[in-house]
């Protein structure tokens, strides 16, 4: 089986992290965040993946030709923004049957292999994962038939005019019949492909437990790194408490809650609460971080109070440095 991920995009809200590396290799615990995508992957069947991508392409290439894996691996540019359809129509030269679609930014715990079998059971041109959440009013939602057979898609809808709590979620068994379906250029797979498909009675949907999170956003990364910490999604590093701590980091009397501590780092006596740490950073005594994201070989000063900041790369917080919200520096 070959695998598309989606990974296109630049990430400007996790700037200015990603202003220095491609949102696909920021590291989430122990392993870049497309790593963490293909954690989903039965190793066994598949045999070639391929990154549709669209910012600092060369970066994500040299990458993944410096790692040994188990599959071959092929870096497809997007020159120009093509939309998540136009990026999967992009890499139609590689793909040859059967082939699985992942949203590049998505920690999700769907059973691929179950999610294939299903596919292929029905016999379905299209199969979709679907989620249950409360609020369904920033998703995709779907109508589902007795038979599991998606019949109309609703974005975004109101909570009074949802069809129903489950939402698309992000991960797609396709045929490559869909190919000549797809408009040319940039399109929609959602609003351009699936809607037409789904009358036909040639969409599955694949609703699974567990969890589903889109690391896009500070919030939502800092629930991504969570979800795979509670999941034991990472190898190298340790537990201490709700904690991980990476390899090499020395902590000196700071109190950790629910936090992301990278390699290399040493944490002076502070309050570091929901937050998440990169490697090289030295946080000296006195501080506060609370919902906070620093970046690589950052310094922050002593008696800091941060609070829902993203610190850049490379950064130096001065002494006593009071802020909410933001970036720092606020460039």
């Amino acid at each position: 089986m070959q695998v598309i991920v989606l990974a296109g995009g630049f990430g400007s809200r996790l700037a200015p992290w990603t202003s220095h590396v491609p949102k696909p290799l920021l590291p989430m615990l122990d392993k870049t965040l497309v790593e963490r995508v293909l954690d989903l992957l039965p190793i066994d069947e598949v045999d070639r993946v391929i990154i549709a991508a669209g910012y600092r392409v060369n970066d994500i290439k040299n990458y993944f030709d410096s790692l040994k894996l188990p599959f071959e691996i092929i870096v497809q540019p997007e020159k120009e923004p093509l939309g998540t359809g136009g990026a999967i129509a992009n890499c139609k030269d590689f793909i040859t049957d059967t082939f699985l679609v992942i949203n590049g930014d998505l920690i999700t715990s769907v059973d691929i292999k179950s999610l294939v079998n299903e596919h292929k059971k029905a016999g379905v041109l299209a199969t979709i994962s679907l989620f249950e959440v409360e609020d369904p009013t920033r998703f995709g939602v779907v109508k589902l038939t007795n038979e599991d057979k998606i019949i109309q898609f609703q974005e975004k809808p109101t909570l009074e005019e949802a069809f129903s709590n489950l939402i698309n979620a992000g991960t797609y068994v396709l045929e490559p019949e869909i190919f000549d379906i797809m408009p040319s250029g940039a399109h929609s797979m959602e609003r351009d492909v699936f809607t037409k498909i789904a009358p036909l009675g040639e969409m599955l949907g694949f609703e699974f437990d567990g969890y589903f999170v889109d690391a896009g956003t500070p919030p939502s990364w800092l629930e991504s790194c969570r979800t795979c910490f509670l999941d034991n999604r990472w190898d190298l590093g340790e537990k201490q408490g709700n904690n991980w701590i990476g390899v090499d980091s020395i902590v000196i009397g700071a109190n950790l809650i629910d936090s992301f501590i990278s390699n290399n780092c040493i944490l002076e006596k502070s309050t570091i609460v929901n937050s998440c740490v990169l490697k090289n950073v030295r946080i000296k005594g006195g501080c506060s971080l609370r919902n906070t994201l620093v970046g690589e070989n950052a310094k922050i000063g002593e008696n800091c109070d941060l609070e829902n900041v993203i610190v850049d790369y490379n950064a130096i917080v001065p002494d006593g440095w009071k802020q909410s919200g933001g970036r720092y520096p606020n460039q």
